[in-house]
């Protein structure tokens, strides 16, 4: 898996993609690892009281298009919805 994205990563640069959309595909890489460790410290941290967001591509996709406040907006579905 990590030979398959080195490798997309070396075919993009040696192409030459665009300086400005690196950047941009990288903030949000970025944005959503973040975002899914804070869900698991939260899961970890909540799951006494039976509060469990799933970490799958839906979600992974959500927060690293909305940051933050899609933990949040994940979290209120969670509680007051399902």
């Amino acid at each position: 898996m990590i030979s398959v994205v080195l490798f997309v990563i070396l075919f993009l640069l040696l192409v030459g993609l665009p300086v400005k959309a690196l950047k941009l595909i990288s903030k949000y890489v970025l944005r959503g690892i973040v975002c899914v460790m804070i869900v698991f410290i939260l899961n970890y941290a909540l799951a006494s009281n039976n509060f469990h967001i799933p970490i799958n591509t839906v979600t992974c996709a959500f927060l690293s298009v909305l940051g933050v406040p899609g933990i949040v907006a994940l979290s209120v579905i969670g509680i007051y919805i399902v």
